[in-house]
């Protein structure tokens, strides 16, 4: 798991967030800075869960409008998937990544749509944590 590691060498030190210590950081350890860096760190989550969750509906009603879907295929997806995207949306990636992986298809939640979502959540928890 990455953490917060800071250049003191620097009058401004500079943040990273990686998984070992670049040449020249150490780890933080003040436990008040810590908490703000995983606070903001929390925030940007749940920000690009909230951006994500947008897209996914805004491309889902797209199709809506052009007959790709029904209303009832889009409301039985949304019923389906509701904790996914619950978890999503509110920056819980991590356990999105065990949630969509353990959920099953069902409709327009089929095992192309489920793969499709699956690696995006994936990405995200590779580049992000």
């Amino acid at each position: 798991m990455r953490n917060f590691y800071k250049n003191s060498e620097q009058p401004i030190p500079a943040i990273a967030f990686e998984n070992s210590p670049p040449n020249g950081y150490v780890l933080i350890t003040d436990p008040e800075v810590r908490m703000s860096h995983w606070k903001a760190k929390y925030r940007e989550r749940k920000e690009d869960g909230q951006r994500y969750y947008t897209e996914t509906q805004a491309a889902l009603y797209i199709d809506l409008l052009n007959g790709i879907y029904t209303g009832l295929e889009v409301f039985e997806f949304e019923e389906h998937t509701s904790k996914l995207a619950d978890q999503i949306f509110k920056g819980d990636w991590l356990t999105a990544q065990e949630t969509c992986n353990n959920l099953a298809t069902s409709g327009i939640f089929d095992t192309v749509k489920k793969a499709e979502i699956q690696t995006e959540i994936d990405t995200y928890v590779t580049n992000n944590y």
